[in-house]
Parts: C-alpha cells; sequence; structure tokens
C-alpha cells in the first residue's frame, strides 16, 4: 500500500509539472510593433538613438506617490537621420512623457508589468508616438531597461 501511494505521488506530480510546463510555455504568437527591420539584411539601414535621460513616472494610488518606474529608451530610425531625431528630442520626450503617465494611470505598472503583452503594448503606443512626431524616419522605440522601485 505505502508503495502504491508513493507511486501515486510520483505520477501527480509528474502531471503537475508537464502540465505547469505546458501551461507556462512561451507564447508562439509574434506580435509586430510598428516596421521594425526584420531582415538581417535591413539591419544595415537603420541606426539606433539612446535618449540620454531616463524617464520617470511616478505611481500613485489617490493623493499617495506608492513608486516610481524609470525607464530608457532607444529611437530605431533611418540611418543618417540620427540628428533630426536628437533635435526632435524635447518633442519626443513630451510624448513618450504623456504615454508613459497614462500607461502608469492604467495600473500599467503593476504586478507583472514586465510581461511580453504589457511590454508589446508599451513599445506600440510609443512607436506611434514617435511616428506622430517624425514620421516615416522612425521605425520603432526599443525600451532598454526599465525598474521599478516602490515606496
Amino acid at each position: 500500500m505505502r508503495l502504491l501511494f508513493i507511486l501515486l505521488l510520483v505520477l501527480a506530480s509528474a502531471g503537475g509539472g508537464a502540465g505547469s510546463a505546458w501551461f507556462l510555455r512561451p507564447g508562439s504568437e509574434v506580435m509586430e510593433v510598428g516596421n521594425a527591420a526584420e531582415d538581417p539584411q535591413d539591419l544595415e539601414h537603420y541606426s539606433y538613438v539612446e535618449l540620454q535621460n531616463q524617464f520617470v513616472v511616478p505611481l500613485t494610488e489617490g493623493d499617495t506617490v506608492t513608486g516610481l518606474v524609470a525607464v530608457s529608451l532607444a529611437i530605431e530610425g533611418k540611418k543618417g537621420e540620427e540628428q533630426t531625431i536628437l533635435h526632435a528630442e524635447p518633442r519626443l520626450r513630451d510624448a513618450f512623457l504623456r504615454v508613459l503617465f497614462e500607461h502608469a494611470r492604467a495600473d500599467g505598472f503593476q504586478g507583472d508589468f514586465t510581461n511580453d503583452t504589457s511590454m508589446a503594448e508599451l513599445r506600440s503606443r510609443l512607436s506611434a508616438a514617435a511616428l506622430d512626431n517624425l514620421g516615416q524616419i522612425v521605425s520603432g522605440v526599443l525600451i532598454t531597461s526599465v525598474t521599478r522601485q516602490d515606496f
């Protein structure tokens, strides 16, 4: 009887582990954000401009600041347009801050905020803001770092 119990326990554990692995497997769906370069040969036509300072976004509950999120961004654009992107940085920072504040108000930085879906949505909205400001010289916005500090 004891051996049967141990065997059932091992089988249940193996089944639970297999079920967990199947449930937590990476998604096969690939979300396309903007029209970022997908073909490795196309990468030679793009350059990356790292924005100088981090974006700091307060997290609030009611009237209380409960934490901060610091986000670093880079812009993927057409090669040769780096100066155009740098000259537009104040306008871009304003547009990106609006997107980040809206994301924070919608609790986008709560819980598992770095999951693929949440980050793809944020990347897409940031890319749309960059396209609105710079047009087709921008192919996407990259989130190079994101850190949350709770108080």
